[in-house]
């Protein structure tokens, strides 16, 4: 009997989980891809932070290559503005790669529930036709984490 339903649990389990992969991929492709913007968006902000300071730079000296100082005010106020929301895009951007990778972590989660529930369920199956003790447990308890210890180089 047990190795009947062993059957349906791990069909079950496979049908549930079937599209975990595909989520997954789907979750992970979107976060690369707000990745990638989000990097050019702070590649360009640095650039421009370069440019403004050289400018501000420039009119500190006095050796400024514009005639009109007001002309350096607006140029950089325009990049100031330009850096600011740059830098809220890309915030907004990162926001949005934690709440995707709290999406797969949730999804993953779901699935490591579920087979821990089946695999209760078809242990407690096997204890009652005999195929194992009643005092085993369902699942076995997790590993400790043992933390790694660093090697020194010997001086």
């Amino acid at each position: 009997m047990a190795i009947a339903r062993t059957g349906v649990y791990v069909d079950d389990y496979l049908e549930y989980a079937s599209t975990l992969p595909a989520e997954l991929q789907r979750l992970l492709n979107t976060i690369r891809e707000l990745d990638e913007r989000s990097q050019s968006m702070i590649n360009q902000t640095r650039q421009q932070t370069k440019y403004c300071l050289g400018l501000v730079a420039k009119r500190g000296n006095g050796n400024s290559y514009m005639n009109n100082n007001h002309d350096d005010e607006d140029v950089i106020e325009k990049i100031k503005k330009d850096i600011e929301a740059s830098q809220e895009n890309a915030l907004s951007l990162c926001t949005e790669k934690v709440l995707l990778a709290r999406q797969a972590y949730d999804l993953i989660d779901s699935h490591v529930k579920r087979l821990d529930e089946d695999l209760t369920y078809f242990a407690e199956d096997l204890k009652l036709e005999g195929k194992i003790s009643p005092d085993e447990p369902a699942i076995l308890p997790p590993l400790p984490i043992v933390p790694k210890v660093e090697k020194r180089k010997p001086i």
